[in-house]
C-alpha cells in the first residue's frame, strides 16, 4: 500500500524512524506489539552452527534435522538474547530459532518503549552485541591457530581482544560486520498467526534440510522470463516445460448471481480439471475466487501438479506456507510472482494475474536469469 493509498483509506503513516525493512509504514514501533524478527548474516556467513540429521528421520529423535550450535551460536543463546530484556525490561523474547546464517526472534513489547526508543534500536543493540561476540570468537580462533602452528595445542585463555580487521585486509580497513543492514519484521495480529509462526520457527531446520536434499525441486529464481514478462519463482521449474498446461478460472458469480462455487456446473468443471491433472496436465491459476481456491485446495491435497501465481513478491528470503512448501518438495508445485503487476485496485490486479495464467498456459519460451536483485 502506498502512502497515498493509506491516506485515502483514513490511515496516517507513522513518522517513527528505525533501522530495517518496514513491512507496515503506518505502524508505530514504539508501542506494545508482538513481532517475528529475522536477522540475516552478511554474505550469508554460516557462523551459528550446522544443520545435522535427515528429513526422513522421526520427529523427536536425534537424527531429526536440528542445528548443531557453534561456540558463537551458544553465546548468542546463552548471553546476547538475555541482554535484550536486561536493557529493555518491557521487551520479552518468547522464542528464538538460530539457523546457520540467520536468526528468528519472536518478541513481545509489553509496554511503550522509553522516549526516543523504538524496535529498530532494540534490534540494533542485539546485532551489535552478537557482532562483538563474533569478533571475539574469530580472534580466539586466530590466536589458537597461531599457537598450534607453534606446536602448542592448548586453547588461548585470558583477556580476549576484539578483532580489528580480517586477516589480509589493507591498513585502515573497517572491522567486518556480522549482519546485513536492517532486518525483516512481521507484526503478529492474532493467536492463529502466532501459532503458525511458532510452527514455522520450529520447522526451520527441517525445511533447510529438505532444500539441501532435493534442490532441483526447491529452486528459487528471482528473474525468470516467460514470453515478454519477468517473474520470480519458487518450486519445481520443470512444470513450466509440461506440454499441457490448463488455466483454472472461475468468476465469483454466475449470470444469475449465484456464487459459482455453489453451483452443480462448478462441481462438474472442478472434477474435470482435477481429472486432467491426474492424467498429467499442470493446472495454472492465481487461486483468487472461491471456485479457483477450491481447485487449488483439492490439487494440493491430492498432490497434483500446479502452478500458482501470486501478487506477493518472491524475494531472496521469501518462503511459501507450510502446505505449499511440502508440495514443492514433492515436485508438484511452482509459485510465480510477476515483477510488475498493473492495476489501480486489487480487483484489477487479480484479473491481471488471471490474464498472466492464460499466457503461461500458451507459453513456449522460458528464460532463467541468474543476476541478483
Amino acid at each position: 500500500m502506498t502512502r497515498a493509498e493509506m491516506e485515502a483509506s483514513g490511515l496516517t503513516p507513522a513518522e517513527t524512524k528505525h533501522n530495517g525493512h518496514r513491512r507496515a509504514p503506518w505502524h508505530n514501533y514504539n508501542l506494545p506489539g508482538i513481532y517475528m524478527l529475522t536477522l540475516v548474516t552478511d554474505q550469508r556467513r554460516r557462523v551459528f552452527g550446522n544443520i545435522e540429521g535427515y528429513s526422513r528421520a522421526a520427529k523427536g529423535t536425534p537424527e531429526y534435522p536440528h542445528l548443531q550450535l557453534s561456540p558463537l551460536g551458544k553465546k548468542v543463546l546463552d548471553e546476547e538474547v538475555k541482554k535484550i530484556q536486561k536493557n529493555y525490561p518491557m521487551v520479552e523474547v518468547w522464542k528464538i530459532t538460530l539457523m546457520p546464517d540467520h536468526i528468528h526472534l519472536l518478541v513481545c513489547v509489553r509496554e511503550p518503549l522509553p522516549e526516543g526508543k523504538h524496535l529498530g534500536l532494540v534490534v540494533s543493540g542485539f546485532k551489535a552485541g552478537c557482532t562483538q561476540a563474533w569478533w571475539r570468537e574469530e580472534e580466539t580462533l586466530r590466536r589458537t591457530r597461531g599457537n598450534r602452528n607453534g606446536g602448542e595445542e592448548k586453547l588461548v585463555t585470558g583477556e580476549e581482544k576484539l578483532v580489528t580487521v580480517p586477516e589480509g585486509s589493507p591498513e585502515g580497513a573497517k572491522r567486518p560486520v556480522l549482519f546485513q543492514d536492517g532486518y525483516h519484521d512481521r507484526i503478529v495480529r492474532d493467536t492463529g498467526m502466532l501459532d503458525n509462526l511458532k510452527r514455522y520457527m520450529d520447522d526451520n531446520p527441517f525445511r533447510a534440510r529438505i532444500r539441501e536434499e532435493i534442490p532441483h525441486l526447491m529452486q528459487r529464481r528471482l528473474h525468470l522470463w516467460i514470453h515478454d514478462r519477468e517473474y520470480a519463482a519458487f518450486g519445481n521449474l520443470f512444470l513450466l516445460k509440461n506440454p499441457e498446461k490448463i488455466q483454472v478460472f472461475f468468476h465469483r458469480k454466475n449470470a444469475e448471481g449465484t456464487p459459482t462455487h455453489l453451483t452443480p456446473e462448478y462441481a462438474t468443471e472442478r472434477d474435470r480439471l482435477l481429472q486432467r491433472a491426474e492424467e498429467g496436465a499442470v493446472l495454472v491459476t492465481p487461486g483468487i475466487s472461491k471456485g479457483e481456491q477450491g481447485v487449488v485446495t483439492a490439487a494440493l491435497t491430492c498432490q497434483l501438479p500446479l502452478i500458482i501465481l501470486q501478487k506477493e513478491p518472491i524475494s531472496e528470503y521469501w518462503k511459501p506456507a507450510q502446505s505449499r512448501f511440502y508440495a514443492c518438495a514433492t515436485g508438484r508445485l511452482l509459485i510465480l510472482a510477476p515483477w510488475t503487476l498493473d492495476g489501480e485496485t486489487d480487483y484489477d490486479r487479480f484479473h491481471t494475474l488471471n490474464d498472466f495464467a492464460r499466457d503461461i498456459c500458451m507459453a513456449t519460451d522460458t528464460r532463467i536469469l541468474d543476476y541478483p536483485l
